[in-house]
């Protein structure tokens, strides 16, 4: 079993309508406050009012969306928003207003006595995903965490769609059943190599091809590399403004009631298979897991 120490904010609770209830006088000592630290800190005041934050054994601090907000069935880069064409490939864009966090920032991970869980990183990209596009249809899959040290290539959960619905702004509705789907698996399918950094994605021209129109980029600057960003789409251009990191809120132990896990099940037409990433340029990053080093162009 997964070791992991719950950790939720308890100002979350509170907006969720969630109350822990002891039928019993609770005897045991009280266990500290705790927080995230190292590159989780940042983002934990941030993201506690709308999930919940857990050490994991294998890769630290790492947070987990309330199913009460973005459902059951979440699937990272699918749930909650759509992918934009820009100047510098696909970027996803999020209608959540924590969006800016976990879907440019850091790494996802599926356990499944847990969910899917989000791991902190520092690099900002328009989404970092890997990709796989053949005979009109587009697959993509979270990059995983790198493993230091790992010995296999990482594989994480694809979903597929056509590629005439790629740009449509739900996508649930349109996921391949995995019959179809296995066309990006195909011998003759596109799937380029891995390389530090995020992927651009299937080529502007494959996705006119099937919509019958072209896709007019949008125009996506570098962001600020020395502070974390907000980025949001204005008119033709993606901005970014910094982001303004707050005091975290106060945070509680509930050794004896923690969230039902999993908070999230697999969504059904989904392919367990490898991604093309690249192991990390050496940091000082943490000793479970890491992906720093990367770079987003």
């Amino acid at each position: 079993m997964r070791a992991v120490h719950h950790l939720a904010a308890a100002a979350a609770f509170t907006a969720l309508g969630l109350a822990c209830h002891r039928e019993q006088p609770d005897t045991a000592a009280p266990a500290p406050a705790t927080a995230p630290t190292g590159p989780s800190e940042r983002f934990y005041g941030a993201l506690a009012p709308y999930g919940t934050w857990i050490d994991d054994a294998a890769y630290g601090w790492v947070w987990l969306p309330s199913p009460a907000i973005v459902g059951a069935d979440f699937f990272p880069y699918m749930t909650g928003g759509r992918w934009l064409y820009t100047d510098a490939g696909w970027m996803f864009d999020s209608t959540y207003s924590w969006g800016w966090a976990p879907f440019h920032y850091g790494r996802w991970a599926f356990d499944a006595g847990v969910g899917w869980m989000w791991v902190p990183g520092d690099v900002w990209g328009p989404a970092w995903v890997d990709w796989r596009w053949n005979d009109g249809y587009v697959g993509w899959a979270p990059l995983p965490p790198v493993v230091v040290g790992a010995r296999e290539q990482p594989r994480s959960h694809w979903v597929v769609v056509a590629a005439s619905d790629l740009t449509r702004p739900r996508l649930e509705g349109h996921l391949q059943p995995n019959a179809r789907g296995q066309a990006v698996f195909a011998a003759n399918a596109t799937h380029p190599a891995a390389h530090p950094g995020w992927r651009s994605g299937p080529p502007e021209q494959f996705i006119a091809a099937a919509t019958g129109h072209p896709e007019i980029p949008l125009h996506l600057p570098p962001p600020d590399t020395s502070k974390l960003v907000r980025s949001h789409v204005a008119g033709n251009t993606v901005e970014h403004t910094p982001f303004e990191a707050t005091p975290p809120p106060s945070a509680t132990m509930f050794p004896h009631n923690p969230p039902e896990f999993p908070l999230h099940r697999m969504r059904p037409h989904t392919t367990h298979a490898e991604v093309f990433d690249a192991a990390p340029r050496p940091s000082g990053g943490p000793a479970r897991g890491r992906h720093r080093g990367e770079r987003w162009l």
